[in-house]
């Protein structure tokens, strides 16, 4: 494997820790919410924060490309977390459109715990993906 391409996953994934964090705290601020209003705006806010993040990961250049770029082997793991990507930002899309209508609330905090749940569980996904690529080179 080239060396190239070792650096480019290197700094790619160095950039995408801020946006981790920034998403990790949104989800607590998420959790910690009680009122509608504010879980709303915070949907909302994950929604644009989720698309934006995604789009870094998925476009050309990102770091699904430069993954993709240390072979064949992982492509199917790649293929894989980009579908999860549409599944999320479904969830949130549903999430968003139950606290927008009365009486749907009651099952809100348990589809919020889901979805914080699947974007963990996501996120280490590809930092496992990221890490297992960079110690084979």
């Amino acid at each position: 494997m080239s060396g190239g391409v070792t650096s480019r996953l290197d700094f790619a994934h160095a950039q995408l820790k801020d946006e981790h964090r920034r998403l990790m705290s949104l989800l607590d601020r998420l959790r910690a919410a009680e009122h509608g209003i504010d879980v709303e705006r915070l949907l909302e806010e994950l929604h644009t924060t989720l698309i934006d993040h995604f789009s870094h990961e998925q476009f050309p250049g990102g770091f699904y490309e430069i993954m993709g770029a240390h072979g064949s082997t992982h492509h199917g793991e790649l293929q894989e977390l980009v579908k999860e990507h549409c599944m999320i930002l479904s969830v949130v899309g549903g999430l968003l459109e139950k606290v927008r209508m009365p009486g749907q609330r009651a099952d809100l905090v348990d589809g919020i715990a889901s979805l914080v749940a699947q974007l963990d569980a996501h996120e280490q996904k590809e930092h496992d993906l990221a890490h297992k690529l960079l110690s084979e080179t």
